[in-house]
């Protein structure tokens, strides 16, 4: 063995080369083995797709290229190979428990994602993957002491890294153009399948943006713009407007091969017959409910940007567009955001900022919320919170909600015994588990459907709701279970209100809902919502399609022809989160314990005492407590509502303690000082941390 390894590597040293572009192949068909999910899967894929295989096999040997360079080549290639399948083995696992692949965005929103890691992941499964890695990182650090180095060729290497670079170039431009690959991923689950881990993964890193379109100009701009003015009053009509974005909601009629024991969604389909509505086409299936908002808010086609791209992770953390919520601003309407789950998710509280919402109401900010067996909050919370919202003003709202409940894993064990909804048809036993425990959550969606239309049928207030899908829930359906000319890319919307205002039945794509809603109540005042009904909603219009793309490239990427001015680029607002002021009213020190007295505290209300977070007992919307501590004449208090253990999303004012209410004194200017850190997600230390 000894004689043969002392050749192997004799033989490497002789042809760095030929011995990297080996690995990189030998890498390829290991990592394809855990992406197809099977051994013979792997080693097929080379025949199977042969082009996507050389693209796969060009950009991991292009990476392997760089240890050429470097004098203990041998273990820098061990560790990019091991880092390309230690990626692929992630990717097995989540897409296993989230049954959606690995992109880069995940690594970028990390920090959101790891408060819902237990909803797909067991503890002891964490747990053993971080020791895997620590082995397997061991084994690296003890290769690294024992290497050898070996003296590079730089010329040769130069050589090899620009023919390397320029063949993975070639290869991926081939596959483009010869649209064996497409430039945007509806189904990201079967992209990954059939085009390949790396290919798709390293598209998800490096291909983000929007492409500049080659006839982008000034002129052009202008001559797009112009053609979509509108000279036209707007409607004197100022009704509540409310979008209802319902996590993974579809009609499950369409699934030819299931029968049920009840209709899951009655008061959805009773809305649909009595009310206009219809096919709403969305950007992909089993995922994307940032992108549906997205496109629902902007008017803009999310498919316009890279390969599996969230705006919401990218550009626009740091640039705002235009939105519905500005256009209804400047006919006087108030713009609020409401969803029940975490405000940091998505980076939500940081980008809904650059949209235009005056308010952001998480389930942070929320009382008396349930949650199903696998943690998200149930949707019944959201009928009161839309109604405290339009309550919290005098004038017309906006409010865009996001519901949760139905939301994945869906498990093929059974794991609520409360379910009432039974199916038949189930290929077998683990199809039938998951989708009973979809058909059972989305039963509840639906009721919270029928609640709110019953709530604001006699509203005070003339009210428009929008209840809509934001895409199908990944079950592992494909169109071939569903109902003929159905697709799995095909939710539904259905326009529901209290005022006999008038709308008419059409399909539509999710960026041309809220125009077409804005539109039809009367309203002049919004570009692209112009531009969408010039073109009449026609998705098969190539010009149309030109039109948009530039005018999304020109307002995010480009030069900003779109507005003249400086004036008419929308600015970020200053968001609140939640609708009411979180406040102290007294402190209180019973015993051991110190009460803190006010209003508006939720289960994620947590207690500083001077700049350390306390644990805390939430009591009451009114009283909160610290047990087993002595507050001192002249330290501080405040409120963090906590998004996690440690990050906030917004604090109360700053309060000395002066031994009672009337000695409970604000500090005026440091409430003053800090007030622009509200609600930008910041950290805070725990009491506990230095001990």
């Amino acid at each position: 063995m000894k004689v043969f390894l002392h050749k192997m590597q004799q033989w490497d040293e002789k042809h760095p080369v030929i011995s990297t572009v080996i690995t990189g192949i030998i890498t390829v068909i290991v990592i394809e083995m855990f992406n197809q999910r099977s051994v013979s899967g792997g080693l097929m894929y080379m025949f199977k797709n042969p082009l996507m295989f050389i693209v796969n096999a060009m950009i991991v040997i292009s990476t392997l290229c760089i240890p050429l360079f470097l004098k203990k080549r041998r273990i820098w290639t061990m560790l990019i190979s091991f880092l390309w399948i230690v990626l692929s083995i992630v990717n097995f696992c989540v897409r296993t428990y989230r049954t959606t692949p690995l992109r880069a965005l995940d690594f970028r929103v990390a920090k959101s994602v790891m408060n819902i890691v237990n909803m797909y992941f067991e503890t002891w499964m964490i747990a053993l993957g971080i020791a895997g890695v620590a082995v397997i990182l061991g084994c690296l650090v003890f290769a690294w002491i024992k290497a050898r180095k070996i003296r590079p060729k730089y010329k040769n290497c130069f050589v090899v890294i620009i023919v390397c670079a320029a063949l993975s170039f070639l290869s991926v431009e081939t596959a483009i153009n010869t649209e064996t690959v497409p430039t945007h991923f509806n189904n990201l689950t079967n992209a990954y399948v059939d085009y390949g881990f790396v290919y798709c993964f390293s598209a998800s890193l490096l291909g983000n943006g929007i492409s500049k379109p080659d006839t982008y100009s000034r002129n052009n701009v202008n001559l797009i713009k112009e053609k979509n003015i509108s000279y036209e009053e707007s409607s004197n009509k100022r009704p509540n407007i409310i979008f209802v974005q319902l996590e993974s909601f579809f009609d499950v009629s369409n699934l030819k091969d299931f029968t049920y024991s009840e209709d899951p969604t009655p008061c959805f389909n009773k809305l649909k017959s009595k009310y206009p509505g219809g096919k709403l086409t969305v950007a992909s299936f089993g995922t994307g409910t940032a992108n549906t908002e997205f496109d629902v808010l902007t008017g803009m086609n999310v498919q316009f940007f890279g390969a599996g791209e969230y705006p919401y992770a990218t550009i626009m953390r740091e640039t705002t567009c235009e939105s519905i919520n500005y256009s209804l601003k400047e006919l006087g309407y108030s713009t609020h955001a409401i969803h029940n789950h975490r405000g940091n998710f998505y980076a939500r509280n940081k980008v809904y900022p650059n949209l235009g919402f005056d308010t952001f109401t998480s389930v942070e900010y929320m009382q008396n919320v349930e949650y199903n067996v696998l943690g998200w909050a149930k949707d019944k919370v959201l009928t009161q919170q839309i109604v405290n919202t339009l309550e919290s003003t005098d004038g017309s709202d906006f409010i865009f909600t996001v519901s949760v409940q139905p939301h994945g894993r869906y498990s093929t064990e059974v794991i609520d015994d409360t379910q009432t909804i039974t199916l038949e048809g189930a290929a077998d036993e683990g199809e039938k588990n998951a989708y009973e425990y979809y058909i059972n959550q989305l039963h509840q969606t639906d009721e919270f459907v029928g609640e709110l239309v019953d709530t604001l049928k006699n509203f005070k207030e003339p009210t428009v709701v929008v209840f809509y899908g934001d895409h199908l829930p990944n079950i592992g359906m494909d169109d071939s279970d569903l109902v003929e000319e159905a697709t799995i890319y095909d939710s539904e919307y259905v326009i529901w209100n209290n005022a006999g205002y008038k709308f008419d039945s059409r399909d539509l794509a999710t960026y041309q809902l809220s125009a077409y809603v804005t539109k039809s109540l009367g309203f002049e005042n919004w570009g692209l919502a112009n531009l969408h009904y010039n073109y009449e909603y026609d998705l098969a219009n190539r010009e149309y399609m030109r039109d948009l793309k530039m005018i999304q490239y020109d307002v995010l990427y480009g030069e900003s022809y779109y507005y003249y001015t400086e004036d008419e680029v929308p600015q970020p607002t200053d968001m609140r989160m939640g609708i009411y002021d979180i406040v102290i009213e007294d402190v209180l020190q019973i015993g051991e314990d110190v009460h803190i007295i006010g209003d508006n505290f939720t289960e994620s209300s947590a207690v500083s005492i001077d700049g350390d977070k306390m644990d805390t007992v939430f009591i009451s919307p009114t009283e909160l407590v610290v047990e087993d501590v002595q507050m001192e004449v002249g330290e501080t208090a405040r409120i963090y509502q906590m998004a996690s253990s440690r990050s906030w999303l917004s604090r109360s004012e700053l309060y000395y303690y002066k031994l009672g209410p009337a000695w409970l004194v604000k500090i005026a200017e440091m409430n003053e000082a800090d007030a622009i850190e509200n609600s930008k997600g910041n950290s805070i230390a725990n009491h506990d941390d230095d001990e």
